[in-house]
């Protein structure tokens, strides 16, 4: 099934060339294309893509708030921010307006298109490069943070900031599966977090995880 793709920037020579990469391929059609936040939310309430692409500065209306606007408009559109501002709080702002995705636009052309697809497909996306310079800026972390999370699930959160998935947490720490699970689901709800993504960001905000 092609996926349906809306794109945001207010540099035309990058949209149109990012238009072209993506039109050149089975799997995506682009549906429409904006130069600021407030072009963006208007396409996709007016479009419905499976995914909006955007750039997170903007003239009017920036990539936060076009994101938070588009979820609002057209809450099946999934969000891929792609940007060239790495900065940890971009990161975790952009998240918190419930983007499922942030990349930079130094990645590859096929990194992009992959992005797009996996954002589309359910994932949500952070490129090693985001997670990298939210690590490195991090703060010298706390002996402890995040008090609210008892010991098993602060413990379940510093496997996944490490980069493990499900099951190797599970294998780390002796538990089920399931058990592990059921911590993530108390995390996320005690840190506000949207999903597994946004609470890494947290982590590595503070500290927790590759230093």
């Amino acid at each position: 099934m092609t996926t349906r793709v809306l794109l945001a920037d207010d540099h035309p020579m990058f949209r149109e060339g990012l238009r072209a990469m993506l039109d050149g391929r089975p799997a995506f059609a682009v549906v429409a294309v904006a130069a600021s936040g407030e072009q963006a939310v208007a396409a996709a309430e007016r479009e419905r893509p499976d995914v909006a692409v955007l750039e997170l500065r903007m003239p009017g209306g920036d990539g936060v708030a076009a994101t938070a606007g588009i979820r609002r408009v057209s809450p099946d559109t999934r969000v891929l921010v792609l940007t060239s501002f790495d900065g940890d709080r971009e990161v975790a702002d952009a998240l918190a307006a419930g983007a499922h995705g942030y990349l930079l636009k130094s990645a590859a052309p096929s990194e992009i298109a992959d992005a797009v697809a996996a954002v589309a497909s359910g994932a949500s996306v952070l490129s090693d490069t985001v997670l990298a310079t939210i690590a490195r800026r991090s703060a010298v972390p706390r002996s402890r943070p995040f008090p609210q999370l008892t010991d098993r699930e602060f413990d379940v959160l510093e496997a996944l900031a490490h980069g493990l998935d499900t099951e190797a947490t599970a294998r780390r720490l002796g538990l089920s599966g399931k058990t592990v699970r059921n911590n993530l689901s108390s995390v996320l709800a005690k840190l506000c977090a949207r999903d597994r993504a946004a609470a890494v960001v947290l982590a590595h905000q503070a500290g927790v995880g590759p230093g």
